[in-house]
């Protein structure tokens, strides 16, 4: 080998030593953007084990002047590598399971005590108390009472419906508008409403200790025989399509091309019956909104340095609320939490129809918050590590099994959901790593 041809290999070398230096410094520094928050996880080195994430398609962030694609690709890789205990199950979630069970299963209600007793329950951190085995039987009161009254609720962009029970109890209907199997493909915040999502939803939620979701319940009536009690202004929306009563409602998009009607065979319509949170609700633009335009970044998605912004907004505790729900938003797939609503000035987890659309695909961005704060309350963390695998399923559909409209979801969507916790703990152990 010559001298010259010598000297050529040794400055290769370096060359590409100095790159992959350069890169991994550029991800750290994007890491360590912000200071992270004295309220964050525990801070230690993991050791990787060896096995893979299930492959499946995955959407990140879009074009930008930012690494956030380096951050979900880092993400991906962390859980592909991460350690025996974040997929082997921690038998301490068998009772938490049990105590689950026991406060979702349908119970017998007194219809005179109730709703005032549910209407208690909400304090200024929770809507639901932690282990209330009465959950039960308010779920089998708006599963099963008598629909006295039915009108259109007119809030929103989509049709839901008020129903209004004795002692002028009232709780919103949303209906079905696609089959279990049904896949939403397009945008993460593309299709409309699933009821299903929002049962769902209620479950891993009481199931992740954030007990600031509606209490939910599937339910069937029927349409036709429910006209004698709807108002004026619904029943003009409720023509009959093909010896079917179908219905639009009057909402912001409601119209006669967009309805919903009686299944033909049952003569039934199926949703979720959602539980009103009592109280006054503030509504609130949410710091990590979409633009919805495919042509016009969000300030999140350009800005590395983006959660010091939001910092500078919103208290410590607001921010853990927004991170907790970005993390619930990721397991389910929900894009759309353009604001968020507050009840005594904690975050609420309303709105959840927009999950679970496509078990197929993982929209990375929904976890900006967590990777771009890098914190995260540890009672949120030690309940995640607590369903670790396979118990996050096991435990949701036995849940979902104690619900009026079981199946609720499909083998596709509980996989899912078992492949993005893993990409919620690679999201943290690489944050703690970092730091």
């Amino acid at each position: 080998m010559t001298k010259v041809s010598f000297y050529n290999i040794v400055l290769v070398l370096c060359v590409t030593l100095v790159i992959y230096i350069s890169l991994n410094v550029y991800f750290i520094n994007y890491l360590q953007s912000t200071t992270p928050l004295d309220d964050g996880v525990i801070s230690h080195n993991a050791k990787s084990g060896s096995n893979r994430v299930k492959p499946a398609k995955v959407v990140q962030t879009r074009d930008a002047p930012s690494n956030a694609h380096i951050v979900q690709s880092a993400i991906m890789r962390t859980a592909g590598l991460l350690r025996p205990a974040f997929r082997n199950r921690n038998p301490k979630y068998v009772p938490i399971k049990h105590e689950l069970l026991a406060c979702v299963e349908p119970k017998p209600y007194n219809i005179s005590t109730v709703w005032k007793t549910a209407n208690s329950w909400p304090k200024a951190n929770e809507v639901v108390p932690a282990n209330e085995r009465m959950v039960g039987a308010l779920i089998n009161a708006i599963a099963t009472e008598p629909i006295l009254r039915v009108r259109s609720s007119q809030r929103g962009t989509q049709l839901k419906l008020v129903f209004e029970f004795a002692q002028s109890q009232l709780v919103l209907f949303k209906p079905q508008w696609y089959k279990r199997e049904e896949v939403i493909n397009g945008t993460v915040y593309s299709g409309k409403d699933r009821h299903n999502s929002e049962i769902v939803s209620f479950h891993l939620a009481m199931m992740l200790n954030l007990r600031s979701s509606p209490i939910v319940a599937g339910r069937r009536f029927s349409l036709r025989e429910h006209l004698p009690h709807t108002d004026e202004g619904l029943r003009k929306t409720m023509p009959i399509i093909n010896d079917r009563q179908c219905v639009y409602g009057a909402c912001y998009y409601c119209n006669r091309d967009e309805m919903v009607c009686d299944d033909p065979e049952s003569g039934l319509l199926e949703g979720a019956v959602l539980y009103t949170i009592p109280g006054k609700i503030n509504k609130l633009r949410s710091p990590w909104q979409r633009t919805y335009d495919s042509e016009i970044l969000a300030p999140w998605e350009k800005n590395d340095n983006y959660c010091s912004v939001v910092r500078k907004k919103v208290s410590l505790e607001t921010l853990l609320d927004l991170i907790d729900a970005a993390l619930f938003d990721f397991l389910i797939q929900n894009g759309d939490r353009h604001h968020y609503e507050t009840r005594d000035g904690r975050l609420l987890l309303l709105d959840n129809g927009k999950g679970f659309g496509n078990p197929y695909v993982d929209h990375m961005d929904i976890l900006a918050p967590l990777y771009q704060c890098c914190v995260i309350r540890r009672a949120t963390w030690d309940r995640l590590l607590l369903f670790s695998g396979g118990a996050l399923t096991e435990t949701l559909r036995a849940m979902n099994e104690l619900d009026l409209l079981k199946p609720l979801l499909t083998k596709e969507h509980y996989d899912a959901l078992e492949r993005r916790l893993l990409y919620v703990y690679g999201t943290v152990e690489l944050c703690k790593e970092k730091y």
